[in-house]
């Protein structure tokens, strides 16, 4: 029973891995995302490395494997940051990007040459585990950033962001920091110390757990920095302040009088378009002169013009229909956003609305 009980925690991170590998392989096929296509790469890059460690808790390890762990095992992280890249970044990525795999690569190299010279396993393990430690804390945190600079260009792009924030990858990626930290921790004590059967079990469940959730998350995102990436960066000097102001003046009289925040799915194009402008200038100008990105902005309006419905509502529409009529794209969307610019929901300001005198 024992012996059963190790063997499928022992190679259930392996199985995930190879299942979401497929999932993800059929995502990225299907979609033509570049982003999928490093998700991709990554799975399959868990896969190999969960594999290894399957071979070695059942204690079939031979050198050959040994290598190749000890290469997967340092790719695994810049694989992550990667597809970060790839998610944030408007363009493929450069060859130059994939030097972060250098550790691996060398490692590889270093660790089939010590073999094929009848060197120790451990040969390098200390330097191993220090290069792996800092890829840890560097891929984690540099990801974060990297993940809030993408998320202040949706912000700027779209009026509506259901879908297409990096928010739920953010915030697992908080999650995996403490994960890898503790993977970190596991990688200095060394495998050998998670040979029991029960202790086999923290680390199988919570990998499994993680990994799947990121793929999961990945496999849902189907925007990325293509679609919001500029057609040119203009310069701070492109717009002095009279340009600046006289263009928010025109930007809020589509605003005030045409409603242009009604419009559902309200993009920074749509308004540029309008206006006969650089989209780019449009934004620069709305996060200069309100201090607010474009979504904000938009939304502000759409919660004023829900706010007066919601006064003088003769036709008893219900608070969705409300929202869906200042524009916003869903109830969700609406009381998010609601809640985010008053400080109430909907149900909320309408009660303390009908208290005042």
């Amino acid at each position: 029973m024992l012996n059963t009980f190790h063997a499928i925690f022992s190679t259930l991170p392996f199985a995930f891995c190879l299942l979401w590998s497929v999932l993800v392989a059929d995502f990225a096929g299907r979609k033509r995302i570049y982003a999928a296509k490093v998700l991709t790469v990554f799975a399959l890059t868990c896969t190999v490395l969960y594999f290894c460690h399957a071979v070695f808790f059942n204690g079939d390890e031979i050198p050959a494997v040994r290598a190749v762990y000890r290469c997967v095992n340092l790719a695994v992280y810049p694989l992550f940051w990667l597809y970060i890249r790839a998610l944030s970044e408007e363009h493929p990525l450069p060859l130059k990007a994939f030097w972060v795999l250098v550790p691996a690569v060398l490692d590889l190299l270093v660790s089939s040459t010590a073999y094929a010279l009848g060197k120790s396993p451990d040969f390098g393990e200390i330097p191993q585990r220090v290069v792996f430690l800092i890829e840890v804390v560097w891929v984690c945190f540099a990801g974060i950033r990297r993940l809030e600079a993408y998320d202040r260009k949706v912000q700027n792009f779209y009026s509506d962001t259901e879908g297409k924030s990096m928010v739920p990858l953010r915030n697992f990626l908080i999650v995996f920091l403490v994960t890898s930290i503790m993977s970190g921790l596991m990688n200095v004590l060394g495998r050998s110390a998670f040979t029991d059967a029960m202790l086999l079990v923290i680390p199988s469940i919570l990998f499994t757990v993680l990994l799947s959730a990121l793929f999961y998350i990945g496999i849902n995102l189907e925007y990325t920095a293509t679609e919001v990436a500029p057609a040119r960066e203009p310069q701070e000097e492109d717009q002095d302040a009279g340009e600046s102001q006289n263009l928010m003046t025109r930007i809020a009289a589509l605003m005030e009088s045409r409603q242009l925040f009604r419009t559902p799915g309200l993009k920074i194009t749509d308004l540029a378009t309008e206006l006969g402008t650089n989209r780019t200038y449009v934004s620069n100008c709305i996060n200069r002169m309100v201090g607010a990105s474009f979504s904000e902005y938009v939304n502000t309006y759409r919660v004023r013009y829900a706010q007066e419905l919601m006064r003088r509502n003769a036709n008893g529409q219900t608070l969705s229909q409300i929202g869906t009529q200042a524009g916003f794209s869903g109830e969700t969307s609406f009381f998010r956003n609601f809640k985010k610019i008053t400080g109430q929901t909907p149900s909320e300001w309408l009660a303390s609305y009908g208290e005042k005198p």
